[in-house]
């Protein structure tokens, strides 16, 4: 009997996903981490210590500083942690400028082009010294984190008409009515814990409900739009803790808070918060049942649930992956299709989703332990 063209190439296509997919099982998971890392420093690490970002013309922002020192200490990359961190503290810290230890968002083409700060990227990077402390026992790490830890309280922290503490985008976000602007993706419950756990200063606790708060609130209702379970982008929380949509920003579940299953997901490994797994579940259900409706995961959705784009991602593939792993969901269409993109060409030098990639490779290879 012979085999139509279609058939021929169905045929083909399961014989190469088989032969994939042995090959893929022979490589460990801390082979394929360290291979990982090694590709990630040759595509984005320069000598300096600066992190690049290839699909934005090479600029540098505050964020990939600050994941890049994260990565090289559960890589246990002391060499690259210290060019990364001397980097940053030379181009990127306010000290020298505004008298603080937060760090300028932006440098382009040789200096720094906007010196306001990012307050997930300040987090991160107080997270990354902490870190860096107790794996390499270097208290100066710590001396610094407190210093950056402190800044955060002081500048980028505010209590609202609601008496809640809420963490702003920066020095900005605080308008004249009493609304603030948030941005989800920027809160951190795991690193607001180390923070408690390194000063003892209570007000991070305080940071820690409203995160779970504003993830729950945020997700059930957008102004008078019921929420489907996912996050927006951004969003305003006004004077009686009402949570609206924030004027000329996304309230999609996108760029920005395709980053929450990994806020939320290291504060679940590390401290097991009852929150944490319902908040996650919600937005694994959804990721889920969009596969066999849309053909995969997109990556961006509209509050409602709805795909906003026809195309997919590495960045929200990964963050996928991450979260099936977390809830041990059955996850082998999303492990296939992150593992895919991360090997693609195309996305060897994406950055953004690269980073992201980090956090399904470091747990599959069980090193995202509590630091």
């Amino acid at each position: 009997m012979r085999m139509s063209g279609k058939r021929i190439i169905f045929a083909l296509s399961m014989l190469y996903l088989f032969i994939s997919g042995c090959s893929e099982m022979r490589i460990s998971p801390e082979k394929q981490l360290r291979a990982w890392w090694k590709s990630y420093k040759k595509n984005f690490l320069l000598p300096d210590g600066r992190i690049q970002r290839p699909e934005h013309a090479y600029d540098t922002v505050s964020e990939g500083q600050a994941y890049a020192m994260i990565f090289s200490v559960f890589m246990d990359d002391k060499e690259a942690f210290d060019w990364i961190f001397r980097w940053t503290e030379n181009h990127l810290g306010r000290s020298r400028k505004y008298g603080d230890h937060l760090l300028a968002w932006y440098w382009k083409d040789g200096d720094v082009s906007d010196w306001m700060p990012a307050s997930d990227a300040d987090g991160d990077y107080a997270l990354a010294l902490l870190q860096a402390s107790r794996q390499w026992k270097e208290p100066a790490y710590r001396e610094k984190a407190i210093e950056v830890i402190s800044d955060i309280m002081k500048h980028e922290v505010v209590r609202g008409v609601d008496n809640r503490l809420y963490l702003l985008p920066g020095l900005w976000g605080k308008e004249k009515n009493g609304h603030l602007i948030q941005n989800p993706s920027y809160y951190n419950p795991a690193a607001f814990r180390r923070f408690y756990e390194a000063t003892r200063d209570g007000q991070w606790l305080q940071l820690i409900e409203t995160s779970y708060w504003l993830f729950h609130q945020a997700s059930v209702r957008l102004d008078t739009i019921p929420g489907s379970g996912f996050i927006p982008d951004w969003c305003v929380v006004d004077a009686q803790g009402n949570i609206g949509k924030a004027e000329g920003r996304s309230t999609d579940y996108g760029w920005e808070a395709v980053r929450i299953p990994m806020r939320i997901g290291l504060d679940m490994l590390w401290y097991h918060p009852e929150e944490a797994s319902k908040i996650l579940g919600r937005i694994l259900q959804l990721l889920q049942s969009s596969i066999p409706q849309n053909g995969g995961i997109k990556a961006v959705y509209q509050y409602t649930g709805e795909p906003t784009v026809e195309y997919g991602s590495l960045a929200a593939d990964a963050m996928s992956y991450f979260l099936a792993q977390l809830m041990a969901a059955e996850s082998d269409t999303i492990r296939a299709s992150f593992k895919n993109r991360l090997t693609d060409e195309s996305f060897m030098q994406n950055y953004y989703g690269q980073s992201m990639s980090f956090y399904p490779l470091a747990l599959e290879r069980g090193i995202l332990k509590k630091p």
